[in-house]
């Protein structure tokens, strides 16, 4: 498997326990700036593979994804931290969480995609390529997007496995792309998990920041430092 080292934003001053965040497909790693801002913590905003200014790669899948967050994690050599990540960014925050249960002690999880139990997967419709540029490898946006859709029985089997103290947040029914109702199961089957819905849609950091912050920080404050 072929590791990417990835870029990333550092802001604050080390102690503690650090805070990595993790954006959405073709976001970047300034979509946290505001909730960064009214922090006072180590924190590190990652820009996936093929993401703002992380090496465009041959392949694209969340194994790869999962892979190159937890090289960067263990570079590191931190021995716990907390993790917050929005769409497919919680995606790889849940299986980072289901394979190093000890690493991660509070996780924020933003509208993540929860796969199928069983087939058939989720159709995806190929988007056409835009004709202006974009800060991000076209060429992931397919592959990804099938890999999150595609049934996982194993990813459900999982969740039990993960100890992180959690928060699954949801977008609501109108604007949010993952059924509340679906997120809700998730955050019943992690053992120390917490649900709740701000109806914004489906980018609640970006669309309401305040409702954001005012739910997500205190969540990540009740942790001793």
């Amino acid at each position: 498997m072929s590791i990417v080292e990835l870029a990333y934003v550092e802001r604050g001053v080390p102690g503690g326990v650090p805070l990595v965040l993790l954006h959405g497909l073709t976001d970047r790693p300034a979509t946290w700036d505001s909730f960064i801002s009214g922090l006072d913590r180590h924190t590190f905003a990652l820009a996936a593979r093929g993401h703002d200014r992380s090496p465009r790669a041959a392949e694209y899948s969340v194994d790869l994804m999962v892979a190159d967050v937890a090289a960067f994690i263990e570079k590191r050599g931190f021995d716990q931290i907390d993790l917050i990540g929005h769409s497919m960014g919680g995606a790889i925050a849940i299986r980072i969480a289901q394979e190093h249960p000890a690493l991660i002690r509070r996780m924020v999880l933003e509208e993540p995609p929860a796969p199928p139990r069983r087939p058939p997967a989720v159709h995806v419709d190929s988007f056409p390529e835009p004709d202006e540029p974009v800060d991000f490898d076209w060429r992931l946006v397919d592959p990804m997007r099938r890999g999150l859709r595609a049934p996982d029985p194993a990813w459900w089997d999982r969740l039990p496995a993960i100890t992180a103290t959690t928060l699954v947040l949801s977008g609501g029914e109108s604007g949010g792309l993952i059924p509340p109702a679906v997120l809700a199961e998730v955050a019943e089957i992690i053992p120390d998990a917490k649900f709740a819905i701000i109806d914004v849609g489906h980018c609640i950091h970006d669309d309401s920041p305040e409702a954001f912050a005012s739910v997500a920080g205190p969540f990540l404050d009740s942790g001793a430092n």
